[in-house]
């Protein structure tokens, strides 16, 4: 099956990038906390999570797709994430980083990050929500207002975290598998530009009440204007670093594990910024071919949901894919200036326990799909 084909070249991708990428980081880290350091910390760490990603996806590949679309079982699904969720609020639980609250460390568990398994949750409610209404409502403008009332209520979390990184990503995939179902193509921009305006109108007035909020007006002013002065080049840091690593290989083009950017110039160059920091050594024809890898996932999917003649298995194959080529497009935008910093990382190649557990589950469903189309 070529889905699984990609996924053990993503792997492979995955192996050489973050092994590499790494090391700095795993170094310093380790060297802090004390005792012996190792170059492989975060390498190794993740290599654990693969394989309870890969345990835990085979379980949910024996779950039947119609287990999710019973009512019981949606709501029972819906209440376990969102305690999830709320859970980044109650203090000694969280973990926040740049006033960003992100992972939950409940002791004796291994830390997760909510908002991955959200979105996972977010696919699954909207394809049962969506194919419901459409069923009961005939009204176009009716079904449009509930789709943004359902919307508003699920991702308004993500404004208090705050985590706008998220929340862009399923709201363009519920947007999508909105316009599959019924949404036409004028109602479709005039929601993502009424949305993305408020958001920025919402983030520039929330900055300047809260300092939660300021680091967003932050990076959109580095972004847009990017003034050379030094509180720009702590907020754009990432993104300057991250191009002189992308275009290193134009003028000098180092080889596998012999570049120079992951020693302390490129933070987070395991996580946010591995296509950067990985492109340096990998040259151009790397990044083309893991850019490639997305694309013809894309296309697979896209060809073979054809056949699916289950209208809830076919929408919820549409929101998984969305949510897998949205954020990658969005990780490799930011790490090329395209887009300002939203901390998203990269589908199946950056460094994150919860990701790739979410990412594996996401593409075993779509191989189950498309096998039993």
């Amino acid at each position: 099956m070529p889905i699984l084909v990609v996924w053990i070249l993503l792997m492979i991708y995955w192996i050489l990038a973050v092994f590499s990428v790494s090391i700095h980081k795993s170094f310093t880290l380790t060297l802090a906390l004390g005792g012996d350091p190792t170059n492989y910390f975060y390498f190794v760490r993740h290599l654990k999570s693969i394989i309870i990603a890969i345990v835990t996806a085979l379980i949910v590949y024996r779950i039947p797709i119609s287990f999710f679309q019973k009512q019981k079982n949606i709501i029972i699904i819906t209440i376990i994430v969102f305690v999830l969720q709320i859970l980044v609020f109650v203090p000694w639980i969280w973990i926040e980083i740049n006033w960003a609250r992100w992972w939950l460390d409940i002791p004796f568990l291994p830390s997760i990050q909510p908002s991955e398994f959200f979105k996972l949750w977010y696919v699954l409610f909207i394809a049962w929500w969506l194919i419901r209404k459409k069923k009961s409502i005939d009204n176009d403008n009716q079904l449009t207002l509930s789709f943004i009332v359902i919307n508003i209520f699920s991702l308004l979390i993500f404004i208090f975290i705050p985590d706008f990184g998220s929340a862009l990503v399923m709201g363009l995939t519920g947007l999508i598998m909105a316009f599959y179902t019924w949404m036409g193509r004028k109602k479709v921009i005039g929601i993502l530009v009424i949305w993305v305006s408020g958001a920025i109108i919402f983030g520039t007035i929330a900055s300047r009440f809260s300092t939660r909020f300021a680091y967003l007006q932050k990076r959109m002013s580095y972004f847009i204007s990017a003034p050379n002065d030094e509180d720009s080049k702590w907020v754009g840091w990432q993104n300057e670093q991250a191009l002189a690593a992308i275009w290193w290989w134009g003028f000098a083009w180092k080889w596998y594990w012999k570049w120079l950017q992951k020693f302390g110039y490129l933070p987070e160059a395991q996580s946010d910024f591995v296509f950067a920091a990985f492109s340096e050594e990998v040259w151009f024809l790397g990044a083309i071919a893991l850019l490639w890898l997305y694309f013809y996932l894309m296309y697979y999917v896209i060809t073979k949901l054809v056949y699916v003649k289950d209208e809830y298995s076919k929408m919820i194959a549409i929101g998984l894919l969305s949510l897998i080529i949205i954020q990658a497009f969005i990780n490799i935008g930011v790490n090329l200036k395209i887009l300002p910093n939203t901390w998203l990382t990269l589908p199946f190649i950056s460094h994150g326990g919860t990701a790739i557990m979410t990412n594996i589950i996401s593409l075993m469903i779509l191989y189950k799909i498309i096998k039993n189309r």
